[in-house]
């Protein structure tokens, strides 16, 4: 999977919408949104704040198995 994609996933997995994922990192929706669909990618800054606000890895939002 790719990132967007695993952003999305875990997103959802955790109900939180797009709106509510932008407000707890500071964005816009609409760059969530865009992460999600591949059209942009996030800072390291903005990852390591997704992969808090998700509580997973950010190796897990890239699809890096670290087994």
């Amino acid at each position: 999977m790719s990132l967007g994609e695993n952003i999305r996933r875990m997103r959802e997995e955790r109900g939180l919408s797009q709106s509510e994922l932008a407000e707890k990192i500071e964005l816009q929706k609409q760059n969530v949104s865009a992460f999600e669909r591949g059209v942009k990618t996030p800072s390291l800054e903005k990852l390591v704040a997704i992969a808090d606000v998700l509580r997973c890895t950010t190796d897990g939002l890239l699809g890096r198995d670290v087994s």
